[in-house]
């Protein structure tokens, strides 16, 4: 007796991409060098967190970068100072690592929009600005496709409001800005903390950032062809 198996499709995405498809020779070395020099890059970024998120008031303060540039770097502290997760399904340091990167992802939009004006905050912020680069290639070359879920919420910044005050406000309204300078000082001192050895430990399991935001990718995409 003879019998068939047949398969039933459960997903919008055709089945071929469902299915892993063949690896080069020395993907796997290849890919590991990527999520080491990943982590260690990350490592150092949010680290930096801190002073990090003072050069972007600065940035923001100048009204020689574009007023659109001003707003998104304004939502960026924002989705800071809100607590909320750019990779889903992932805290502290990991949780920090998706901050860090919409904020790179606002400065290279800024970067491209007032050239002049930001090459004078790559002397001034040269600690935040000289990394961004290399963090921004080696984040697409280890996060993929799915890299364009924190692309997507990199666009959706100048959006972002937190406790009445829109991140549109506190570029445009003096008494909001001034809001905002307050709440990222205040921030500083009783909600993000950053201990060296914790973020270590925990950007061990950086590969959870790649493999959430990817499963975000596709969920994305499957509800868009349903």
């Amino acid at each position: 007796e003879m019998r068939f198996v047949t398969g039933v499709q459960t997903c919008a995405l055709p089945i071929s991409r469902l299915c892993a498809p063949l690896r080069p020779v020395g993907y796997e070395t290849k890919r590991n060098m990527s999520r080491d020099r990943f982590a260690e890059l990350m490592e150092d970024a949010v680290n930096a967190l801190p002073s990090d998120l003072k050069s972007l008031l600065r940035i923001i303060e100048d009204p020689e970068v574009s007023e659109d540039s001003r707003i998104q770097l304004a939502g960026a502290l924002i989705h800071v100072l809100s607590r909320a997760s750019a990779v889903p399904g992932v805290r502290g340091s990991l949780q920090h690592v998706g901050s860090v990167l919409l904020c790179r992802l606002a400065l290279e939009k800024a970067t491209e929009t007032s050239p002049e004006a930001m090459a004078v905050h790559m002397e001034s912020e040269a600690e935040l600005m000289e990394p961004l680069e290399e963090q921004l290639k080696v984040a697409r070359e280890f996060l993929g496709e799915g890299m364009s879920v924190l692309v997507d919420s990199a666009d959706k910044l100048n959006k972002l409001n937190f406790e009445g005050h829109s991140a549109e406000e506190c570029v445009r309204d003096v008494d909001a800005g001034t809001w905002l300078y307050d709440a990222v000082h205040e921030a500083l001192v009783e909600i993000i903390e950053i201990d060296e050895d914790d973020v270590h430990r925990e950007l061990k399991d950086v590969a959870r950032i790649a493999k959430r935001s990817e499963e975000r990718r596709v969920g994305k995409e499957c509800r868009s062809r349903w």
